[in-house]
């Protein structure tokens, strides 16, 4: 699939249906939908497409993924070297804090019950989980189409208006690209400052959070798996019969895997082919993690969580008492910390046992995020978040009165950021400022 083909064809059918209405090519925009004819919406300009797509050309390394191991056998390595997924806490700006989806962050949250310092208003629910740069810029997307960029203290930097909702979380790349997937079907590219660079329309909703590898790639979940290089060229496409919303993870082994509505962990190495599938039992709505020793761990819809080998291999089964949506945490000790629909927090040994549980009021869709000193964050569908002992613990529980189904971010100054789903995005701190 070639960039743009889709969106070409859209905006041919809007220059048939606007009659001679005419646009200057330069002038300035937030989206296509303020361009006219073949041109596109380009790092702020309408821009003529195929002077566009041969400038992304131009620009473009070629450059494949790093992956070394070749587990499918049929294909050489693209590299020699292993997939750079961070070995530990690092945080990189992505859903779950890095490829691997552990869910550990470098930074202390807050350990007595916070106060909100300031909010976000948007228009709609807020699922998406918030991204924090490396400059401490906080990014979210809502369900009334925006996506910003924010500031100390709340304050708007930028914001970009999509075609659909934006569920997913966003990706952010070292050069300060972001990346975002939204329900119109598009993986949209914006600058550090909120320009659009390109965007390519998959022509399928994108709402599982797309997952950027070291090389620049980044991989995203909707009519299968994709992967896009930096400049916004498709290099492969694996479709899948379903809808894809589990984000996809990277395994050290050279791995891309995903769970699918048909039932199925699916690895796919790094040139798009089929390493090995394994059938869950259960479509699969969450995403999968990658813990230090390789095990990968996921959700069902049966309210299973499987942890299954490098080879596809299921390892062990634990069972709770409704759908596991949520994507595992995983802690330095190799917990595994994970929320269910039947309205507990489960941590699990890394032999499958469970260590302990926690209830909450309602169901548990949010991922747990596990901050430096262990303590767990979560947030449940009693409008209520959690800060819970790495022992199971209750430490404190805040109630921001409506549903919380985004997944927290841990600030350098230890912040809490989290989304609701009255259209809020909260920064909380404990009173004093530090944790």
């Amino acid at each position: 699939m070639r960039p743009f083909s889709s969106a070409l064809l859209l905006l041919a059918a809007a220059l048939a249906s606007c009659g001679g209405r005419q646009q200057p090519a330069s002038s300035p925009c937030m989206s296509d939908r303020e361009c006219v004819g073949d041109r596109i919406c380009h790092a702020g300009r309408c821009r003529f497409l195929e002077e566009v797509r041969a400038e992304l050309a131009a620009e473009s390394t070629g450059t494949e993924a790093t992956f070394s191991e070749n587990p499918g056998g049929d294909e050489p390595s693209a590299s020699g070297g292993e997939t750079e997924v961070a070995p530990g806490p690092a945080e990189l700006p992505m859903f779950m804090g890095g490829p691997n989806h552990r869910g550990q962050s470098p930074h202390a949250g807050p350990v007595s019950e916070p106060e909100v310092v300031w909010a976000h208003r948007t228009g709609a629910r807020v699922f998406a989980s918030p991204v924090l740069g490396v400059d401490g810029t906080v990014y979210i997307g809502s369900l009334d189409r925006t996506f910003a960029a924010l500031g100390a203290g709340g304050t708007l930097r930028w914001r970009f208006t999509a075609g659909d909702k934006v569920y997913a979380s966003a990706a952010v790349a070292p050069d300060g690209t972001v990346y975002i997937g939204s329900d119109d079907g598009n993986v949209t590219a914006l600058s550090a400052t909120g320009t659009v660079l390109w965007h390519i329309d998959l022509d399928h909703p994108v709402d599982a959070s797309p997952t950027l590898a070291a090389d620049g790639t980044l991989y995203v979940a909707a009519d299968g798996v994709y992967a896009i290089d930096p400049a916004g060229a498709v290099r492969w496409h694996h479709p899948t019969a379903g809808h894809v919303r589990s984000s996809p993870v990277l395994h050290p082994r050279g791995l891309v895997v995903v769970g699918t509505s048909e039932g199925k962990v699916l690895a796919l190495t790094a040139r798009g082919t089929v390493a090995w599938e394994t059938a869950a039992g259960a479509s699969i709505d969450g995403g999968a993690s990658v813990g230090a020793d390789g095990t990968i761990y996921i959700g069902t819809d049966r309210g299973h969580v499987l942890a299954l080998d490098a080879e596809g291999t299921i390892v062990w089964r634990f069972e709770t008492g409704d759908d596991v949506r949520a994507t595992p945490a995983i802690a330095a000790d190799g917990t595994i910390v994970v929320g269910s629909y039947d309205r507990h927090l489960y941590a699990l040994a890394p032999d499958g046992t469970q260590r302990w549980r926690v209830p909450t009021g309602g169901r548990i869709r949010a991922s747990a995020r596990i901050d430096a000193d262990g303590r767990i964050y979560v947030g449940s569908q009693d409008d209520t978040l959690y800060a819970i002992s790495p022992a199971g613990e209750v430490l404190w529980r805040f109630n921001i009165g409506s549903d919380i189904d985004s997944t927290a971010a841990i600030g350098s100054d230890g912040t809490l950021y989290v989304g609701a789903d009255d259209g809020s995005l909260r920064a909380l701190r404990s009173s004093g400022g530090a944790p």
